[in-house]
Formats: C-alpha cells, structure tokens, sequence
C-alpha cells in the first residue's frame, strides 16, 4: 500500500496520474485541489494579475 498521505502534491498528482484504479488516493487529492481558496476576477485586470500569479507558482514547483 502506497502512503499517498506522504506525498507532496506533486508526486501524488503524478502517482494519481499513473494509477487512475486508486480511489483512496485520487479522492484525497480532490481534497487537496478543494481545500484551496478560489478566486473571483471582476475585471481583465484582475484576471491577468490572477493569471501570472499562477503560472509563478507553477513555475516554483
């Protein structure tokens, strides 16, 4: 049995990737992508501060 628990979210989204049978796993990182704040953008302005914002972080991991 694999300890997704464990996992940074990075790996476990590629261990979810690679095993689309685990449903124990996939549900806890439904979790994961759940529990994050969303974020409403009233203008083009905010989107695009919103947009860049995301791509940095991606950009991180």
């Amino acid at each position: 049995m694999t300890n997704y628990k464990a996992m940074t979210e990075q790996q476990l989204r590629e261990y979810v990737r690679r095993n689309p049978q685990d449903e124990d796993a996939f549900q806890y990182y439904l979790s994961i992508i759940r529990s994050r704040p969303s974020v409403l953008c009233t203008t083009d302005e905010e989107f695009e501060v919103e947009l860049r914002k995301r791509i940095n972080q991606q950009q991180q991991l």
